[in-house]
């Protein structure tokens, strides 16, 4: 933790581009606050990943309204809290980061690969609180199942590879995190998703091709599959767009951080033009 963080203690939409140490309460978070303008585009990160994940993209998008980035509990500066780092857990510490900033509600939600999951489950949670959602490359809790149908031996496979990965892990919110999303993998579904409503909606999908692909979800077969569990979103939404590309991997607000922003403009077109 940097001690030298000062507590954010104005309620307002700042202009301050540097990282402050907010109480949600229980304890603090490192949050990012930057740009003008309503929505918020509130920035949920991938797993085990701080705000930094968004580092290609988020002064770009604060030119076009105001912007939250923060890091979950444990990660990055943030302070470790007494939560379990669950999915459910980790979304009842978000609102109640919101409340702490004074977020006028409903905020928009960017989120990418388990940050994804996180999103939706956010949206299940508290409804009436998002207006719009940006989906980069996101976590499908269905998708080891999935793979596994067109190749048998791939949950197994993915378990030993975080299995190994844990081994390596110090205790800490990295590990719980990784945890969590072994045990969503393996159930196939997390407690208290529902469908998304139809809000305006972004999907990006990278179907980058793997020279040598070593599981199923890496061959074009694998590939086809991720973009039709991410095409079940964008049919939600009568107001969606889902772009698909194969010159960015799983990180695509770094290969293509400009898909990311013109993924934001679409939602933010879509709800001020509603």
């Amino acid at each position: 933790m940097l001690k030298g963080l000062p507590l954010l203690v104005l309620p307002c939409a700042l202009a301050a581009q540097s990282p402050q140490l907010v109480s949600i309460g229980t304890h603090r978070l490192e949050v990012v606050r930057a740009g003008t303008g309503f929505p918020t585009l509130v920035f949920e990160a991938g797993l085990g990943d701080a705000w930094e994940d968004w580092k290609p993209v988020w002064q770009q998008a604060s030119q076009l309204s105001s912007v939250v980035l923060y890091s979950r509990s444990g990660l990055g500066h943030s302070e470790a809290g007494p939560g379990d780092h669950s999915a459910r857990t980790e979304m009842m510490e978000l609102h109640q980061l919101l409340d702490s900033l004074h977020v006028q509600r409903p905020i928009v939600l960017v989120a990418r690969s388990y940050g994804g999951l996180l999103s939706r489950l956010y949206v299940s949670m508290y409804p009436h609180e998002v207006a719009g959602l940006v989906l980069v490359d996101g976590t499908h809790e269905q998708q080891v199942k999935r793979w596994g149908q067109i190749d048998p031996r791939y949950p197994g496979q993915f378990r030993a590879y975080f299995d190994s990965v844990l081994k390596t892990m110090k205790p800490g919110a990295e590990a719980d995190e990784t945890r969590e999303t072994v045990r969503i993998q393996a159930a196939g579904t997390v407690e208290g998703l529902t469908p998304l409503p139809d809000i305006p909606l972004a999907v990006l999908t990278s179907m980058k091709p793997s020279p040598n692909p070593t599981y199923v979800n890496q061959t074009v077969r694998g590939h086809e599959l991720w973009r039709a569990m991410h095409e079940e979103w964008a049919q939600r939404s009568t107001y969606a767009e889902h772009v698909v590309t194969a010159q960015a991997g799983h990180s695509i607000q770094e290969d293509q951080p400009e898909l990311v922003i013109n993924a934001i403009q679409f939602v933010l077109d879509r709800l001020r033009t509603r």
